[in-house]
Order: structure tokens, then sequence, then C-alpha cells
């Protein structure tokens, strides 16, 4: 059993919706009081919590507590909050009054925080058991969220995941979705994409058969793509916390992978690595690998740095410091000659291999060079976006969209704003080069007047020149239909999406960009 399996037997099953907190030594004790009027899970109008009191969800997995020191910190099965509202006074309650408003307010009356959603007579404030905090209408209309639900990492034999729909791993470093462009990608830590499926169909979805396949396929049903591993009914996809997505059989034996395990990051005595054994950076991107013919140190495939030492069997940090290769005997066939520092710890940072000392001081490094650091190259500015950008370039987003990182922030900001506005918009982003030039031969010819003059309906730009190339331009959708003009969608971009730097191409309702192209 699992120490997370054990956590949660040990949980008492909380059901009332109020709790009081008490701090003893720096651990939160919670211990049920009475309060029918507030209900499992959720504030309504005209109720308060007091510092020390606190939500739980339906299910008793997550906690909202207002702590003696004023902030709103949730809390799930981890000892550490999921979110929190960010400074405030001592003494602070959490209320939700007659007219909507959520606050978080001081002794002096003085607000704290309070969610960006507009008060409506009637809101309240839902804990969900997701682990998600949410603020919703009087018609059960979700206005406002904090962000921090809990997605599945299994899809069981016959799952489905349709545009949207995602699996992360345990921990939440890792995300497979698949996207609104018909791609099913695995994104790192950093939301760059680790893996991919490659498939160009809008509305796509990823299905893991019952006899073990796991496919994707178009909205018509043809498949796209598959694992090719039929024949192993009552297999399970699991999303692991090293970043694997990993197809168990019934039996839990591995019989297909994306290969994308992110290792530890650290490496301390007492904890050898053996041939085929390797640290991995936290944002993915950095590994030192111990092979047959010695160290090899890689930013993504290009070699950095390598210890060529045929027959090294193991690598490990001594008690004394020094970093060692050893051969099968356990002699010392290389060494990074930093003895007399005991603590030393080996670790890969986000463009380096450093070890260091107990005390902090730097013994050796090795670093990427400059040019290699793509991710830290990425223009900040969408205007110094010129040129069509690689999809290593680009980030997919807390919506799901897969765009210049450029644009990412704001993007993700005007569609939770348009969902709290009640319109639920999904979009399509970057477009590759590739894609793009499939695209104009399916949506231009040749006029018979002249055939050195290309006619296209709709309007699509040059291979090259198009902004979903360079990761700046969206087509919109909701309900799986591009905008129309007049739609209530359309409206609220034309009224609210310049805010966010987005202009409307004329004549296209779904095309929005940085500069109207």
């Amino acid at each position: 059993m699992s120490g997370r399996e054990r956590d949660a037997l040990a949980r008492p099953a909380v059901r009332t919706a109020l709790i009081s907190a008490c701090v003893l030594v720096g651990t939160l004790v919670l211990a049920p009081t009475a309060s029918a009027s507030s209900g499992e899970g959720e504030l309504r109008p005209g109720e308060t919590l007091q510092s020390g009191e606190g939500l739980v969800s339906a299910d008793g997995s997550q906690t909202l507590v207002v702590q003696p020191d004023g902030v709103l910190a949730l809390f799930g099965a981890e000892p550490d909050p999921r979110w929190v509202s960010g400074p405030a006074e001592p003494g602070s309650s959490l209320v939700v009054a007659e007219s909507g408003d959520v606050t978080l307010t001081a002794p002096d009356g003085t607000v704290g925080w309070r969610p960006d959603a507009p008060a409506t007579v009637g809101s309240r404030l839902v804990l969900r058991d997701d682990g998600n905090l949410v603020v919703l209408d009087p018609q059960g209309v979700q206005v406002w969220e904090s962000g921090t639900a809990v997605r599945p990492s299994i899809l069981p034999s016959g799952g489905v995941l349709g545009p949207g729909d995602a699996l992360s791993s345990p921990d939440g470093r890792h995300t497979l979705l698949v996207l609104d462009d018909g791609d099913v990608a695995l994104l790192g830590p950093d939301a760059t994409t680790r893996w991919s499926t490659g498939t160009e169909q809008p509305g796509s979805r990823l299905t893991l058969r019952e006899d073990g396949n796991l496919v994707v396929t178009d909205p018509d049903g043809d498949r796209l793509w598959r694992s090719r591993t039929a024949g192993h009914p009552g297999s399970s996809l699991v999303l692991q916390d090293d970043g694997d997505l990993v197809l168990y059989d019934a039996a839990g034996t591995a019989v297909w992978s994306t290969g994308t395990v992110i290792g530890p990051s650290a490496l301390v005595s007492g904890a050898p690595v053996a041939v085929g054994g390797q640290l991995t950076s936290p944002d993915g991107h950095l590994h030192l690998r111990l092979g047959p013919d010695g160290l090899t140190l890689a930013y993504d495939d290009a070699v950095v740095w390598t210890a060529e030492v045929p027959g090294a069997t193991g690598l490990a940090v001594q008690e004394d410091g020094n970093v060692v290769l050893t051969g099968a005997d356990g002699g010392v066939l290389w060494a990074s000659a930093t003895p007399g520092h005991p603590g030393a710890t080996l670790r890969l940072e986000e463009g380096a291999l450093l070890l260091s000392a107990a005390t902090g001081q730097e013994l050796w490094r090795v670093d990427v060079p400059a040019e290699l650091l793509t991710r830290s190259q990425v223009a900040t500015d969408c205007d110094d976006v010129t040129a069509p950008v690689p999809q290593e370039d680009t980030v997919v987003t807390a919506s799901g969209v897969r765009v210049h990182p450029c644009l990412a922030d704001a993007l993700d900001v005007l569609m939770a704003t348009a969902r709290a506005d009640g319109i639920d918009l999904r979009a399509w982003g970057w477009r590759s080069s590739s894609q793009q030039i499939a695209l104009r031969a399916a949506n231009c010819s040749p006029t018979e007047a002249d055939p050195s003059v290309v006619t296209c309906r709709p309007q699509t730009a040059p291979p090259g020149t198009s902004r979903h190339e360079r990761g700046l331009a969206l087509d919109f959708t909701v309900d799986g239909k591009v905008l129309r003009a007049g739609s209530p969608a359309f409206l609220w971009l034309t009224e609210h999406a310049a805010d966010y730097g987005l202009e409307n191409l004329p004549g296209e309702p779904w095309h929005w960009s940085v500069d109207g192209w």
C-alpha cells in the first residue's frame, strides 16, 4: 500500500462543511463542528467563515481554511496548500454577501482578496471534490475558479478523451491533453510538448479500445494514429509522476509507453546510478545519462559534455563529495576531483550540471551553451515574432490551445473571462508549415482567366505568412463550430478581444490575431 493510500485511510471522513482549526507546532488539526446552515462544501449568501474555520468537500478529500494569519488556503491530500489567496491580515473572515460578493475581509473591514467574478445576488462559493474552488451564480453557472481541479491520471479500458479532455500525473506536473486541433500532446512541467501523436484533424478523440489498442480517430471515426497494442484486453493507460505515459495490460505489465521518463534531478551520497540510469532537470530538457561508454550530458538531443569511460558501471557521489564513475570491481575510473566536501549534491538545473557542497558552495559545474537554451531565446513580445516558429517554441495554455508563449497568458485570461460571462470559447492556435501548405492546397485554386491568379475560399494565407504559423492567431469555436458574425461569442469578442491584444480578420468572424491578419 502506498503512503498516499495510507494517508487516505487515516484521514477522518469529515462530512460537515464547517470545521474549526487549531495550529499546534505548525500542524493544522481539523475538528468538525456543527453548522447545518452552511451545507457540505459550500458557503451561501449571508454566511461567513471566521478565522480558524473552513469548508470541506463532500467526499472529505479537500479542505478550505481561513488560517489564523488571515490567508485562505486550499489543502488536498498533500501537506502543502494547493492554492492560497495571498497575504492577508490576521483574523480575516471569508464572507459571501447577500449581493453575491465574495470577499476575504480583515477585522477593520479592508478587503484583502476577492475572486475576479461579477457579484450576482444568490451566488455561492463551492469546494468541489476534484479540488476546484468555484463561484456559482444562481443558475449554477461557474463564474470563477481557482483552477486547482485534479484530473484523473488513468484512462481505463473503453475510456475516451475528447477535445479539451486531459489526464494529469498524480503530482500534477505532467499533462496529456487532446487539443482542439486534433493533436494529442504530452506536456512536461514547463508546458512544452514532450510527445504527441502528430494528428491534425480538429475534433479528434483518443480512445483506449477494449482490445487494448490506443487510437486517435477523427470525427467520422476514421483512425489517424494507433499504439498497435491490440490483443491486450482490459488494459489501462497511466500518466505517471515520472512523466512517462504507459499502457499496462490486465496483469500490470507495460506493453507500450511514450518513453518520456523524467528521472530524479539530484544525486546524493549513498544513491548510485547504474548503467541505463539518468538524472533529468526539472523542466525535462537536460539529461545526465550513464551508458556503456561513459557519462553523457545532453540538452534535448544535443550533447553538451561527455566523460568517455568505457566499462563504467556506476555513477556515485562519495561521502567525501567526490563524484566518481566506478567499474564492475568497484574501482574508480573517473572522478570530479572534489574531495573534502562531505554532504555534497550533484544536481541538474535548467541549463547546468552543478555539484554543490552542503554549505551551498559551488564545487564544479557544466553549463549548457546559450545557443541551445531555446526556451530562453523565445520572444516575449509578440511584435518580435515575425516568422513561423517550430512546435518546440510554442506552449499549450491552461485552456488547451497551442500558441506562442507571448500570447499564452492573455489568451488564458480571455477564455476564463468569456466563460465567466457564459461564453464557452474553444480555439485552434498554432499551425505547422506543412499544415499551412496542405490547407492552402485544399482551399485555393488558379482562376480560369489567369492561372497565375489564385483564389481561396475561405481566405488562406500563403505558407510562411500565416499568423497561425507564428502561434499568434486563433480560430475560435463554440460547440465545435467556428464563430458566425452576430453570434453571442462573436459579439463578446468584438467588445472584449482588444483588451487582450487580439483583432478580427474582416470576413472571418472566427479568426482573431495579434494584428488582425
